[in-house]
């Protein structure tokens, strides 16, 4: 349960650009340039990341967006192993409802974020460790 709320939170936060988005030391994201739509509009999006420090109370996510003109999707997010080694990442977004994206260009923010417990109205908080914009091509799947 707490895996699927922490991962939640963690989706919203960047879909809603909470926070600033800087690198803290030891701490690394990059996006691929190329990404993949598939036929039900659903984008795979990739690349690496590096991080240390995660504990169970205070996990890292790695969570991307993808961006075309005004619309923008997010989707899966994923634990990060954060034991400073550099890590693959893959990460699916669909749009809802009517919203989708095309092949073409786009471009793909992606995040490494922590959740902490805290006291008070809102039980976690949200740390951006490291983010990466990146212009990319949505190719259409094989």
């Amino acid at each position: 349960m707490y895996a699927k709320t922490a991962t939640g939170i963690a989706a919203l936060a960047v879909l809603l650009g909470a926070g600033t988005a800087t690198s803290a030391p030891g701490y690394e994201m990059t996006v691929n340039t190329r990404a993949v739509i598939a036929a039900d509009h659903t984008v795979t999006t990739s690349g690496t990341y590096r991080c240390t420090g995660s504990t169970d109370l205070s996990p890292v996510y790695v969570t991307a967006s993808v961006r075309q003109n005004n619309v923008s999707i997010s989707g899966d997010s994923q634990e990060a192993v954060c034991d400073g080694e550099i890590h693959d990442w893959q990460l699916k977004a669909t749009g809802f409802r009517d919203i989708h994206l095309k092949p073409g260009a786009a471009t793909v923010q992606g995040h490494l974020v922590q959740l902490k417990p805290q006291s008070g109205l809102i039980p976690l908080k949200t740390d951006f460790l490291a983010a990466a914009d990146q212009q990319v091509e949505l190719l259409p799947q094989d």
